[in-house]
């Protein structure tokens, strides 16, 4: 039972739902190591993806790779009963970005990309850039994902030739992703875009850690977030190197929300950055000791993490 493949295997992913002053139920159950999923904004309609692997299993002869098995789920009744949606058991799903509940994308390893305008009956493939691609890796992904409240979906990646992270943009209607903007010498984190079109990047300076020399690993990486209004590119604010970005988030009341923790120490904690001029100046607070998990509801302006045994929630508003 101490087995790390074994432990590997009898890892699942859980749905649970109901009221925290009631009784909280189990909606969903299945085997994964991976899984993403979107809820709707009324709660109505959830979309799931998994991703499991026999972590006993050896790649076959000639193959890199261990083959993963990939499920798609949907429901409709607020997770009351699920619909296991047709898909190629062997296309990853690493993320899910939907609209509403019947248009969205799935992105996978590649990358490659799908849209559906019919609620998941059926799925179109999309081009991806060339330059996203590694002939010698399959299981390739874009550093980031990110579908703005402009209905623009946006992908980054590293490009280890020119040390830039272009950004494309592939707007809701559209099925070529353009170039939109590059970044140089930092990796992407994280996007956000309001629905005038403004974006906001969050990125880490250098190359990502895979791509970096062990040596240089340790080297300190600042966290920035740059804005872009169609045409400037500009570097709003860059943050201690001990503060290290994770997320980024346009709160209710239009804010930029920094999510990161503080890695001085050796436990570390969590720390946010909150700035409503645009980026110009920022309020940071220490939330504690890292947490075993959080969510910002960007929606609602509700901050929710788990330390502990106990869950913890405020407003930023």
């Amino acid at each position: 039972m101490g087995n790390v493949s074994e432990i590997a295997n009898r890892r699942s992913v859980r749905i649970l739902g109901g009221n925290l002053d009631g009784e909280v139920t189990r909606r969903f159950e299945e085997p994964a190591q991976r899984a993403d999923w979107w809820l709707a904004p009324d709660w109505s309609t959830l979309y799931l993806a998994t991703g499991w692997m026999d972590y006993h299993e050896e790649p076959a002869p000639g193959e890199r790779y261990t083959p993963q098995l990939t499920q798609l789920f949907k429901s409709t009744d607020q997770g009351a009963t699920w619909e296991r949606l047709e898909w190629p058991e062997g296309q990853n799903i690493s993320f899910l970005r939907f609209l509403d509940a019947e248009r969205g994308y799935l992105i996978g390893w590649g990358p490659r990309i799908w849209r559906t305008e019919d609620g998941g009956e059926h799925w179109e493939e999309l081009p991806v850039p060339d330059g996203a691609c590694n002939p010698e890796n399959e299981r390739q992904q874009f550093d980031l994902v990110a579908l703005g409240r402009d209905n623009v979906l946006r992908m980054a990646y590293f490009d280890p030739e020119s040390g830039t992270s272009p950004v494309y943009a592939l707007p809701w209607g559209e099925d070529t992703p353009r170039l939109e903007l590059t970044l140089p010498q930092h990796t992407v984190s994280d996007i956000v875009a309001n629905e005038q079109g403004m974006v906001y990047v969050l990125a880490r300076e250098g190359r990502p850690r895979h791509l970096t020399a062990a040596e240089e690993r340790d080297q300190p990486r600042p966290s920035s977030v740059w804005g872009w209004n169609g045409e400037t590119l500009q570097e709003l604010h860059e943050f201690a190197p001990q503060l290290v970005g994770y997320a980024l988030y346009l709160t209710p009341e239009e804010g930029l929300l920094f999510d990161g923790v503080d890695d001085s120490s050796l436990l570390g904690s969590d720390i946010t950055a909150v700035s409503y001029d645009g980026g110009g100046s920022w309020k940071i607070e220490d939330e504690g000791r890292s947490a075993q998990g959080g969510y910002y509801d960007a929606q609602t302006g509700e901050r929710w993490r788990v330390s502990g045994y106990s869950l913890y929630r405020r407003e930023i508003p």
